[in-house]
């Protein structure tokens, strides 16, 4: 089944179980070939979703925390690779016609993305697993309803938090990461509203998907400008040093002008309304079974 409620589902409760199960056991298979960049960005998206829906359910979750420091720590694990990858695209997308000067620094780029993976599988696998078993007997503390409606108050809530404070210093890429993380809640959060009103959250789950992208094309220019930190010399002298931090904080003005009014609009409701509107919509979808 895809990410998402389902009627099949006994009630909210049996929904996380199902997820969290589906989820987890994709990231399992998909360890088995660990060494393929796409499978390793299947299992963080895997795991991404999971320590999302623990963030929704939070309330009812006593056993959260552990897991979602278990979670965080695999996805890490796996991040070398990936971030090296990530850091090749975003200096393609932003030289798409490359200079002579900073062809040692795409070289040397290109090289880190080619390294071989090191990421301890077996034991990655063993938490998951160990990680998915335990999850298979959770209960909610609390009735499943308003431990939905509290986790999608809160969310809502600390995604405007987090967009009003990247207004306030948006220079600091650590404020615009996260109130992408708050954002990427907010897609998951309508992913798994979607068959309540289908023609409603298509068009939520694609703006927050928007939104989500390209402030993590933001995110990308900080890890990009924090790699070249790193970055001697005699790879990278001082003109193309400067041209290319030109590049980046033109690319993140850019960014920047376009995220703001969209996500005034996608974080327009009250959080509280909202929560009760969606659990209503949920309740009516339920009972029409």
């Amino acid at each position: 089944m895809p990410y998402a409620f389902h009627r099949d589902d006994d009630g909210p409760e049996t929904s996380l179980r199902r997820i969290l199960d589906e989820e987890l056991s994709s990231a399992l298979k998909r360890l088995r070939s660990v060494s393929d960049p796409e499978a390793v960005h299947g299992i963080r998206k895997n795991l991404k979703k999971t320590r999302a829906l623990l963030r929704l359910y939070r309330a009812g979750l006593p056993d959260r925390p552990a897991a979602n420091a278990a979670l965080r720590e695999v996805a890490a694990a796996l991040s070398a690779r990936r971030d090296a990858a990530v850091r090749l695209a975003t200096f393609d997308r932003l030289f798409p016609d490359l200079p002579e000067t900073l062809a040692p620094l795409r070289a040397q780029l290109l090289s880190d993305s080619l390294a071989p993976d090191e990421a301890p599988t077996a034991e990655l696998a063993a938490t998951l697993s160990d990680l998915r078993d335990r999850m298979a007997d959770w209960r909610l503390e609390g009735k499943p309803v308003r431990v939905l409606a509290r986790g999608l108050a809160t969310a809502r809530r600390r995604a405007q938090a987090a967009a009003e404070a990247a207004r306030a210093a948006p220079d600091h890429p650590e404020r615009v990461h996260d109130w992408r993380k708050r954002v990427k809640d907010l897609w998951y959060q309508s992913r798994l509203f979607a068959p309540v009103w289908p023609d409603l959250f298509r068009v939520l789950v694609a703006e927050a998907d928007q939104l989500g992208e390209t402030l993590g094309q933001h995110n990308d220019l900080a890890v990009l400008a924090l790699y070249l930190q790193t970055v001697s010399g005699d790879v990278l002298p001082d003109v193309a040093r400067a041209l290319l931090a030109t590049r980046i904080e033109d690319a993140r003005t850019s960014i920047l002008s376009r995220a703001f009014p969209a996500s005034d609009r996608l974080l327009a409701d009250d959080p509280e309304a909202m929560a009760d509107t969606w659990i209503r919509w949920l309740k009516l979808w339920q009972r029409a079974a």
